[in-house]
């Protein structure tokens, strides 16, 4: 605590130096030899328009005094020997190649003018927060560190560029190190179909090029590429005889990343349309129509991120198959398990339940109690906020050459330590790889930003065409739905957890639940009905001066997070156990240093299920086998953590793999992303939820399975040519669930993806039709 402490005083005494500050950018892309342009003059000034999105003034302060910090891991020693030289480096440091920084330009302070439209946009985001605070140079600090943890967000990427080249280009191209193909949504022409065809946000920043732009977008931060997300950088190994800087535009280059390489910041899966807020023209967003807290939840990672490879190539195919939305953060670190994820809403982390458990320093090695949250899907990533989000960091590529390359099973190994992952490890990572230090030292400002995140509230909404999204919500049958929600849902889905005495008893939850506010204070009354609000015996056992007694004891920290984030066993849950059986994050896996003890300590669930042979093997294909060899689930895995609901009008389709419930379509192949479309896909997906998944029930869910739509060959062998036909309509797990280097059995052999849930099928439609609408309101 006293470490935090320490970091959070030097980080705002350094803000308070670098907001008058500007550190030189390359005019392009940049690059280490140190050819610098002039900073960009600002222009661009705040918008003055309403924020419809919730904002959470949070600050490292608040949660200190809170006590709601987490985790053992404070940073690297390198980082807390030399924190005032990282923080001093914070914006020379978001990028580099090999270790050496990449200067980028550092915004100016929010009272003058802006050099694009992301700075003026943060800047309007920020001077709306810690309006509260009496001191004016703290406030500042906190705005400060607020925005600077947006650009991390926005714009971090710490070298990762080279592993896309290194790894992802070589996989996809044969052996031969090229970067991956980009051109297809990074060719300026190609500008007005990224959302349509890939669900790729445009970067409000740039315009359509041409020729002078080397055929990319035209944009006002030179290392933006037009899609958010996404940066650009100099190639620092051109081929020979072309010079990044001077030779004349080639054709192809876009195709071999020539004169650029590209890297990932987290935004371009984590950043998508406001719902409170969507643009007008999908494909010409402004940055008020854009929000890094929802994640992307239909963007189309196949598609976009695999076109380096030959059509018909097998990664191509097999990413392509994928549903909207889904992405498989085992796919460069394997587990050789189908368990594609969504990427989860980011908001109200002050209310996000804490557990206490142990955990092990991945430097000291000591193991200590300490409180964390339940990240991923099957609560992994249990080691609190920093390591966690480093941990992403290191799966996009960061460090990947230093600290994961020799991590890696060997091609072709069947026997032997050689075909298993090794652990990664922070100490070793630390010594042997700077950009590690570089992005452990901004995760305190990305924690915060992520913490200013609130819901996105359907009530505050405003449609394409003025249309208020309160109008898409039938008041009177809300107070009704509460009710459904604290008999039927609050058991796992509100942070005040019932005892265990009352939860299978739905009377007594409606009292336990009597007078709690599920949703936001300013709805209190709409969310109990009129006759409960104006009623003497409520106002006495529930209100506190006239507020809801959650909010008068504890301002925001009252609100409800609408989950309990505890584990419940896959086979209780019933929905497809394949994500439950993560297996990255277990004893000796490859992060095994991102789980708590406690984690790897939880007991399998009852049941097991027996291994089916690959499908591709003649004769005993898809049988199960007869010796008794059943699928691994355990050392933590086997779990689903119980979700927050919170703006689930905006979360469209549902389960953890969005695959139940249907998809709008838009004219041009796009999702839909307005307002009244967000609505409907959330009904149907509400109803679909609502409905039995047994097959022989009229009415009953659509099975869903995801199959291959085109024949394709895969290899024998990790490593090997692709030889083996997959015939279309072939399961995709029947692929992806088989471990290349024990290749006799399928890893996890369940098909349906969007069966279980069964919590509320047997609601009345009255019920149904309440509880939907309650919804409509958290």
């Amino acid at each position: 605590m006293t470490g935090l402490r320490v970091a959070l005083a030097i980080g705002l005494v350094s803000m308070v130096t670098w907001a008058g500050s500007s550190v030189a950018a390359n005019e392009a892309g940049g690059a280490p030899s140190g050819k610098a342009a002039a900073t960009a003059k600002g222009t661009e000034t705040l918008a003055n328009r309403p924020i419809t999105r919730t904002l959470r003034s949070i600050s490292v302060d608040d949660l200190v005094a809170r006590n709601l910090t987490t985790g053992v891991y404070e940073g690297s020693p390198k980082v807390i020997a030399n924190r005032a030289q990282y923080e001093k480096e914070f914006y020379s440091t978001l990028a580099s190649y090999a270790g050496k920084p990449i200067a980028q330009q550092a915004p100016p302070p929010c009272d003058q003018p802006q050099p694009t439209g992301y700075d003026a946009e943060n800047c309007r985001l920020v001077m709306s927060m810690f309006t509260d605070v009496k001191d004016p140079v703290k406030r500042e600090q906190y705005r400060a560190q607020v925005r600077r943890g947006a650009d991390v967000w926005f714009k971090g990427t710490f070298g990762n560029q080279d592993y896309f080249a290194k790894y992802v280009g070589k996989t996809l191209r044969h052996g031969v190190a090229i970067a991956p193909d980009y051109s297809h949504w990074l060719d300026t022409r190609k500008r007005k179909e990224r959302y349509a065809k890939y669900g790729m946000m445009n970067d409000p920043d740039c315009t359509e090029g041409d020729a002078s732009t080397f055929w990319m977008d035209r944009c006002k931060d030179a290392h933006a590429t037009g899609v958010i997300g996404l940066r650009k950088y100099y190639n620092d190994k051109p081929p020979a005889g072309f010079d990044p800087y001077t030779t004349p535009y080639q054709d192809g280059e876009l195709t071999d990343s020539r004169r650029f390489v590209i890297g990932q910041a987290c935004a371009v899966c984590h950043a998508s349309f406001d719902p409170t807020n969507p643009p007008a023209d999908p494909a010409n967003p402004k940055w008020e129509n854009i929000t890094g807290h929802i994640g992307n939840q239909f963007t189309n990672n196949g598609a976009a991120q695999l076109f380096g490879a030959q059509p018909g190539h097998f990664s191509h195919v097999m990413y392509d198959a994928m549903a909207p939305g889904q992405v498989d953060t085992t796919s460069g670190h394997m587990d050789y398990i189908y368990n594609p994820g969504t990427q989860n809403n980011v908001t109200d982390l002050h209310t996000r339940p804490l557990f206490t458990e142990k955990i092990k320093h991945p430097i000291t090695g000591e193991v200590k109690e300490a409180r964390t949250r339940h990240v991923l899907k099957g609560g992994e990533d249990s080691v609190g906020e920093h390591l966690a989000l480093l941990r992403v960091y290191l799966n996009i590529g960061v460090c990947y050459a230093e600290c994961n390359e020799a991590n890696f099973p060997v091609p072709g190994t069947l026997f032997g330590d050689k075909k298993h992952y090794k652990p990664f490890s922070a100490k070793q990572c630390y010594q042997a790889c700077e950009p590690w230090n570089h992005a452990d030292a901004k995760m305190l400002d990305l924690a915060v930003y992520l913490a200013s995140g609130g819901p996105f509230y359907l009530r505050d909404a405003v449609d394409v065409d003025g249309t208020p999204g309160r109008k898409l919500i039938k008041d009177d049958l809300v107070p009704r739905g509460r009710a459904v929600y604290a008999q039927e849902c609050a058991s796992c889905h509100s942070s005040k957890v019932a005892p265990e005495s009352v939860r299978a008893d739905k009377v007594a939850l409606g009292r336990f639940y009597g007078g709690h506010i599920f949703g936001r204070e300013a709805d209190w009354r709409s969310e109990v009905g009129a006759t409960a609000a104006a009623d003497p015996d409520f106002s006495g056992k529930h209100l506190a001066g006239g507020r809801p007694a959650q909010f008068a004891k504890d301002g925001i920290y009252g609100q409800d997070w609408l989950g309990n984030e505890q584990p419940t066993a896959h086979n209780i849950v019933g929905t497809n156990r394949c994500r439950a059986m993560h297996g990255n994050q277990v004893p000796g896996a490859v992060w095994s240093e991102f789980s708590s003890e406690t984690y790897k300590e939880r007991p399998a669930p009852p049941g097991s299920y027996a291994k089916v042979f690959n499908p591709m093997l003649p004769l005993i294909g898809g049988k199960p086998n007869p010796f008794g060899i059943n699928e691994e689930i355990d050392k933590g895995r086997g779990y689903y953590r119980n979700v927050s609901l919170l703006s689930i009008w905006a979360h469209a389709p549902y389960l953890h793999n969005n695959m139940l419930g249907p998809l709008t379509r838009r004219a041009d192949g796009g999702i839909g992303y307005t307002v009244k479309e967000m609505v409907d896909m959330f009904e149907g997906g509400m109803r679909e939820l609502l409905t039995s998944d047994n097959p022989s029930v009229t009415p009953h869910r659509p099975q869903k399975v995801t199959r291959f739509p085109v024949d394709f060959k895969i290899p024998l062998k990790a490593g090997g040519e692709p030889r083996i036909t997959v015939k279309a309509g072939t399961p995709a797990f029947h692929v992806w669930s088989v471990n290349p280097f024990s290749p006799l059995f399928l890893t996890c052999a369940d098909e349906v993806e969007n069966k279980g849930h069964q919590f509320g099928v047997d609601l009345s439609p009255e019920d149904k039709n309440a509880l939907i609408e309650f919804l409509k309101t958290i």
